[in-house]
């Protein structure tokens, strides 16, 4: 007897054997987006999203540091002298810097700074694309997706974060693409949709080492879902493997090459650095941080970043409870933990500092699709659920705005409102965060260096505090730097650099953390003999190394009384200054 197709477009028939997850048969009312639609609306939002981030990050000079250095990090795997992948570095989540890989091997791309909104764009865009299958998934029509995916995809935080080369576009077209594979395989039951969503996860916990709280949430929730529905040992160990198999593995690999290179497999675990940004000039995070004072700051972040969850988690609590709905209380549960991680981290560090903005997009994206789901539970009452939705997320575009302009704890948002509503370059202004924006001080420093410099290794630098300079220098090779050779060689050069480099670069701002100018803490006021600056700009010293040490002791024959020059004594004489 042959068996009908299903209807063109409607996606495959429900899976006919494993354990249903929903109460109800799996139809698929709405079709899935296909090939054609999801590349339109990749190619529009991406390219709205590059123009932006072009006129914003490289026109504007709104340059987040943080980006830079994993810009820089990946140049250096291609054009350092010798080209190392370890310059993929060590204290950030290491995907970003790995997604830069193919777009620094051009060096134009990489040294005029528009790989950081190309790769954002493209990031960003293919979470639009992915949001807009979750919602389909969710039984949304496209009339009424895309006003939701434009009030969302136009909401300045977004906008800002999809052309300004941060991680955070990386990981939430990630995050996207994992709630995709989630639900669909809730909805389904297909193993393809939890072995994509555990691979998504692999993916994520090494972009947002904080996903990993998320992925062992969501691997006790689904043995607790199976087990539930009276699922088969089998079934249920098979499907936590399944999901759990991709992100330990990535783990494991990460605590590899951290064993291998750094000789600290677990140093990732903990904050690298308490120095600030070279671009920083420091914002009071002083004084007992109490739970009052973290569920204040909570709660304005909720307020300017993602509103929707007010409505959003309740119903979804709601819809758990009335109809056994497991995936309700997982979207739910996700919105909640990633305000829980928030806060703790901000108490048990004692840095209100931690609360920033940033952080709190994860939260947006997860409120956006669980309101979806809640649209997708209950079918009496879904032109009241999306109407409500548009119009929080209409407000968020403006309380957003607000958020960025106003919210103390930040990375340039202020910044990006000024350059948005003025249209004028913001070099050489601040921004609230303690940041001071723009790049004139490593383009300069940069251009002093290519003009005048073309030795190989004659420039000691800690390239973790000069690698604006290194990128827009665009000849690494020139730069001796903690990668080349190794911090234990690198720092015996520091010691004693006479006569083995020819200059020294450092960022002079103590607080930035430069190892030069710890070592040598009178280097910006020419109080090291032997040591001259040659040229300086608002961030940056350029030193010129003597020869020899100037107050080195030397030893010299001394003469007997008759003047002959053969007695054996000897005195020892510090070599004069000069």
């Amino acid at each position: 007897m042959a068996v009908a197709a299903p209807p063109p477009g409607l996606g495959h028939r429900a899976h006919t054997s494993g354990t249903p997850l929903d109460d109800r048969p799996y139809r698929p009312e709405v079709a899935i987006p296909g090939a054609r639609m999801g590349l339109l609306m990749f190619a529009v939002f991406a390219a709205f999203y590059f123009l932006v981030g072009y006129k914003v990050t490289i026109d504007d000079h709104v340059v987040v540091f943080d980006a830079l250095n994993r810009l820089t990090d990946a140049y250096l795997v291609w054009w350092n002298d010798p080209p190392k992948l370890a310059a993929i570095g060590f204290l950030f989540p290491p995907l970003t810097t790995f997604a830069f890989l193919p777009l620094t091997v051009v060096k134009p791309v990489a040294t005029s700074l528009v790989a950081l909104p190309l790769l954002t764009s493209i990031f960003a865009a293919a979470g639009i694309v992915w949001l807009d299958r979750t919602l389909a998934r969710c039984e949304m029509p496209l009339v009424f997706r895309l006003p939701l995916i434009l009030a969302f995809g136009l909401n300045p935080m977004w906008v800002f974060y999809a052309g300004n080369g941060m991680s955070e576009a990386v990981y939430l077209a990630m995050l996207a693409f994992c709630l995709y594979g989630f639900i669909s395989w809730y909805e389904t039951t297909e193993p393809r949709f939890l072995i994509a969503a555990g691979f998504g996860f692999a993916l994520l916990v090494v972009t947002r080492y904080a996903f990993i709280v998320w992925a062992l949430l969501v691997a006790l929730l689904i043995g607790v879902a199976l087990v539930r529905r009276r699922a088969s040992r089998v079934e249920v160990e098979g499907s936590v493997i399944a999901f759990c198999a991709p992100v330990v593995y990535a783990l494991a690999l990460w605590i590899l090459f951290n064993a291998l290179i750094v000789g600290e497999p677990f140093g990732w675990l903990s904050d690298q650095t308490s120095t600030q940004a070279v671009n920083a000039t420091g914002i009071d995070v002083s004084g007992s941080l109490g739970f009052d004072e973290v569920s204040r700051r909570l709660l304005e972040l909720n307020v300017a970043v993602f509103p929707l969850a007010f409505a959003a988690v309740p119903a979804l609590v709601i819809a758990f409870l009335g109809q056994r709905n497991d995936m309700a209380l997982w979207l739910a549960s996700f919105i909640v933990l990633g305000i829980v991680i928030m806060g703790a981290h901000a108490l048990i560090s004692q840095n209100e500092g931690l609360l920033t903005l940033r952080d709190s997009m994860p939260m947006a994206l997860t409120s956006l699709v669980g309101a979806a789901w809640v649209y997708r539970s209950y079918a009496a009452f879904r032109l009241v659920v999306w109407g409500v939705t548009l119009v929080l997320l209409i407000v968020n575009l403006f309380t957003a705005w607000k958020g960025m302009q106003d919210y103390p704890f930040q990375s340039l948002e202020q910044a990006f409102t000024r350059a948005i509503s003025t249209g004028d370059s913001q070099e050489g202004t601040s921004s609230r965060g303690g940041f001071n924006v723009g790049i004139d001080p490593e383009a300069q420093m940069a251009q002093h260096i290519k003009d005048r410099i073309h030795t190989n290794n004659s420039i000691l630098t800690d390239n973790a505090q000069t690698f604006g300079v290194i990128l827009l220098n665009g000849q690494p090779q020139v730069f001796w730097d903690r990668i080349d050779k190794g911090d234990a060689k690198w720092n015996s050069v520091l010691n004693d650099p006479y006569g083995k480099v020819r200059y020294l670069l450092a960022a002079y701002n103590p607080r930035s953390g430069d190892l030069i100018t710890r070592h040598y803490p009178g280097l910006n006021a020419g109080a090291v003999p032997g040591m001259t600056v040659v040229y300086r700009t608002e961030r940056y010293i350029l030193v010129r190394v003597a020869t020899a040490n100037p107050i080195a002791p030397v030893r010299r024959t001394t003469t007997n009384r008759n003047g002959n020059g053969t007695g054996t004594g000897s005195q020892t004489f510090a070599r004069p200054g000069g």
